[in-house]
């Protein structure tokens, strides 16, 4: 990278650190650390939820992915479509109403405080193992295209995202959200300019090539339960997939409780859609137009992997200035993530257990200072599991598959039992809930089911549900209190 790359990086950098130092100065309480004081701009949490999703990875495979299989993986973001939209119908107005925190504490609400707790453990297992595997794969092609030593880029990537977000709370997490969201638009459009700057002919010419390699198709209607380039599989499994992150992910649900209405979260949760399809259409673009280019052009090493295709055009294409902007643009999608896996874990282990089982009620400074520092020591967990990883050259992806889509099938479960089934009790929810899980871990590791892991959790939910229902049915009913206004038959008021 040259100077002007570096100057570009670091300017982007010190924005990012600056609106965290903005934002702490309106931290005063809980509510404007975890929720915004409930006054953020419905546009700006739109930009923040996709952005939250939209990781390293994402802005890596995508190009990776238009390059060896064209436009196809678009047909997810119509399952992405059918996941938020059943979360609109179906949640959104519980916990905007509620006036929750987290996402968990609807379960206390509906079933008990043991349930609640479940539902949160569930969500922290999830992130917790995802963590340490988001830092390393996005320092790890940082490394890669500023010749930096992989520690070293580990290390950077981390702690910038750490001071931000102690610093800032939602509101630094949200503003930098939409700025990252925004440099990653800068970022590919630079790569889209010097692909098109590549070749004489210009758009027409890497558009001809594309076409030529069969890399124009949209869309796949054959059935393939495997594929993710299938659109039965994208619509019926991905769609309940998406609607397990988008409803019972706290990372999710956080931006919703920040809208001030209800009307709000939904059309913060539209914007949220429809930017992360214009997002990944313009990675796949990116990727069908190289391509077009090395097509053309001298063709890409046989060694490299589709997820370094991007770095090798940085690296050999991509001149002085628009380089530093794609590499921006990466350091914008890892910290994205990064910095909403972090606050979304102190949210939960502050709201759910520190204030839930503190035997006297902590002050709003108590716990303010409880989640500065867990966010602080998460991240410091995070940067060493990368290390971790870096040291040993293990894959985390084996066990983030295996592992982690078991917990959201049970999650969503849970939820649904809550707002769509009312004869279901706390018992029910509660060890119908284990009892999948288990059923889930078991069964994996002896070969019981060996359903493609994209199928988890529309195989998983209804089984929760099932359970906790069966389990329900053997004891009392619910009593009024757990159902008035927490679930979609006893709604106490309607937009």
């Amino acid at each position: 990278m040259s100077a002007i790359d570096w100057f570009v990086v670091a300017v982007y950098a010190i924005i990012v650190i600056g609106i965290g130092i903005a934002a702490s100065r309106r931290q005063s309480n809980t509510d404007e650390y975890f929720r915004g004081s409930r006054q953020l701009p419905w546009w700006a949490v739109g930009f923040s939820i996709i952005a939250t999703s939209f990781s390293a990875a994402s802005l890596l495979g995508g190009p990776g992915e238009g390059y060896n299989h064209g436009f196809l993986y678009l047909q997810l973001q119509l399952g992405d479509l059918i996941g938020y939209g059943l979360v609109i119908l179906l949640f959104v107005p519980f916990f905007v109403r509620l006036n929750l925190t987290t996402a968990y504490e609807y379960l206390e609400k509906r079933f008990d405080g043991k349930t609640r707790s479940l539902g949160s453990l569930c969500f922290l297992l999830f992130v917790i193992a995802r963590l340490g595997g988001l830092l390393y794969a996005a320092s790890l092609v940082v490394a890669t295209v500023t010749g930096l030593p992989l520690y070293m880029a580990i290390f950077l990537v981390g702690i910038v995202s750490i001071i931000y977000t102690v610093a800032g709370g939602i509101t630094a997490v949200v503003w930098t959200d939409v700025l990252q969201f925004g440099m990653i638009f800068i970022g590919l459009a630079a790569g889209i300019g010097t692909v098109l700057s590549g070749v004489s002919g210009g758009w027409g010419e890497l558009w001809q090539a594309a076409g030529e390699g069969g890399k124009l198709a949209m869309v796949n209607l054959s059935w393939e339960p495997t594929s993710i380039r299938s659109l039965p599989t994208a619509l019926l499994a991905y769609g309940i997939l998406a609607f397990a992150v988008a409803g019972t992910n706290q990372q999710s649900v956080q931006r919703y409780v920040c809208c001030a209405d209800v009307p709000s979260a939904r059309k913060a949760i539209l914007l949220g859609w429809f930017s992360g399809f214009v997002g990944v259409a313009a990675t796949l673009m990116l990727g069908v137009l190289l391509f077009g280019f090395y097509s053309l052009n001298a063709g890409l090493p046989n060694d490299i992997k589709p997820d370094g295709i991007l770095s090798y055009f940085i690296v050999n294409e991509v001149p002085p200035g628009a380089s530093g902007l794609l590499v921006a643009a990466i350091f914008a999608a890892a910290m994205s993530s990064i910095d909403s896996a972090l606050h979304s874990l102190a949210t939960c282990m502050t709201v759910d257990f520190y204030q839930r089982y503190s035997p006297s009620e902590p002050t709003e400074s108590q716990s303010l200072k409880v989640a500065q520092g867990l966010i602080v020591i998460w991240g410091i967990l995070g940067i060493a599991s990368a290390f971790y990883v870096a040291s040993t050259g293990e894959s985390l992806l084996p066990f983030l598959v295996t592992y982690t889509t078991m917990f959201l099938g049970p999650l969503l479960g849970i939820f649904l039992m809550g707002v769509l089934v009312p004869r279901v009790n706390a018992t029910g929810a509660f060890y119908g809930t284990v009892t999948a899980v288990i059923l889930l871990l078991v069964g994996s590791e002896i070969g019981w089911f060996n359903f493609p892991g994209i199928w988890r959790s529309a195989i998983t939910a209804p089984v929760a549900v099932l359970l906790g229902l069966g389990i329900s049915l053997l004891g009392q009913k619910p009593g009024e209190r757990s159902l008035k206004g927490l679930t979609l038959w006893h709604e106490v008021s309607s937009d």
